[in-house]
């Protein structure tokens, strides 16, 4: 049995259809009702738990003997949940960990990274074999501004369109995640995980969506002010406090001063036994409607999760 937490998610999903696909037994840990239809949906046996409380925790991990703990995107408590996890994994004689972690978790300024450097000590720590897979910015994240590129030509967000990041599409990460998790060998890896030609700026990959479809499309820098007073009024966004709001902020100052040049294609490629994807692959499904794409509209919002 192989447990899923935060099993709803983008990344959980998908995840969870590649494991199902290969026959696995797996195990979606939701935390409201509604999201178990999700996972149902998918082939796994959903459980309603929260990460914040350890006797529902005990019995999401009763009879698993792997897990691949994904974190709630941008909670203050996170370490506090990882630590729980931890905990359940550890009663329950649990024979492989497998850490969903970012690229550069030594950002101790941005509390979503540095969460998750925190729990890989423990990790080194607990006795448990484990694997750490740090993945970067995903390509499906551009999914909820799409209408608005497509309709005005124009990629608004608020750090510079020079700056270059690293980027990794999201169905290559879900494949590699459930080959980490049925292979054996992956024991004590830490893995960055890119796809292939995959340090561009925005003004790189404008380009490429200029080709994908047909006209013009040109990357700009707006006013954060803006860009957040645009984006709360996206269902996404919503949910989220003025904490998490500033999380975001100060991502996307990083992102301006340095850009994000952490990941190499070689490590995803290994993993997948093939080239990893890349980024003009990925946009001309995108530009061409193929499903799993577009989709991210719904739950991304520019951030790595």
């Amino acid at each position: 049995m192989i447990l899923i937490t935060s099993a709803s998610g983008q990344v959980g999903t998908r995840t969870i259809r590649e494991l199902v696909r290969r026959g696995c037994r797996v195990r979606g840990q939701v935390v409201r009702p509604e999201s178990a239809a999700i996972v149902a949906a998918l082939g796994a046996e959903p459980v309603v738990a929260s990460l914040r409380d350890p006797d529902s925790l005990r019995a999401a991990f009763g009879g698993v003997e792997r897990v691949y703990h994904i974190a709630p995107s941008l909670m203050r408590d996170e370490y506090e949940m990882h630590r729980a996890v931890l905990a359940a994994a550890l009663q329950a004689g649990v024979r492989h960990f497998v850490l969903h972690g970012v690229v550069a978790p030594y950002l101790d300024h941005l509390p979503f990274h540095h969460a998750k450097q925190r729990l890989h000590a423990d990790l080194f720590r607990s006795g448990l074999p484990y694997t750490v897979l740090m993945e970067t910015n995903y390509m499906q994240n551009v999914g909820w501004t799409w209408p608005i590129i497509v309709e005005r030509g124009e990629w608004m967000l608020p750090y510079s369109p020079d700056r270059r990041l690293t980027w990794l599409d999201l169905d290559d990460a879900a494949e590699a995640a459930a080959n980490v998790l049925t292979q054996p060998g992956h024991e004590y890896a830490t893995y960055e995980l890119c796809g292939t030609d995959a340090f561009l700026s925005r003004s790189e990959i404008a380009a490429m969506m200029t080709r994908a479809l047909g006209r013009p499309v040109r990357a700009t820098r707006v006013d954060p002010d803006e860009y957040f007073a645009t984006a709360r009024k996206m269902p996404f966004f919503q949910r989220f406090g003025d904490d998490e709001i500033a999380q975001i902020r100060a991502m996307f100052v990083d992102f301006d001063r340095y850009g994000l040049p952490a990941g190499n294609s070689r490590i995803l490629s290994m993993l997948l036994g093939r080239p990893a994807g890349s980024y003009a692959q990925f946009l001309q499904r995108l530009a061409g409607g193929q499903a799993g794409a577009a989709s991210a509209s719904i739950n991304t919002y520019g951030l790595p999760v």
